[in-house]
């Protein structure tokens, strides 16, 4: 019974451990997004950041054409390629 409850104890740690992690990765991702970035959310919009605040932030998708999401829904700046561009246009 004790190496099974040892055995929960650690990976209850170890989940812990690796969502903390996880969100202050996220947080220094967030945190180094300037005004004019291309950014993606989670919900996969991609626009230009217009405005950043300490909940929510607005994105231009479109000239015109604003929307206010959740900071936290942010995933990251959009490393656009050259790659990803197609040569037929």
């Amino acid at each position: 019974m004790m190496p099974m409850v040892i055995m929960m104890i650690g990976l209850l740690m170890f989940m812990t451990w690796q969502t903390s992690s996880q969100r202050k990765k996220q947080d220094a991702t967030i945190d180094a997004l300037k005004v004019g970035d291309r950014v993606l959310t989670s919900s996969g919009l991609v626009g230009r950041l217009k405005e950043i605040g300490p909940r929510y932030a607005k994105l231009e998708l479109t000239p015109g054409v604003k929307v206010e999401v959740l900071r936290s829904s942010l995933s990251g700046r959009d490393e656009k390629s050259d790659s990803d561009k197609d040569p037929k246009k």
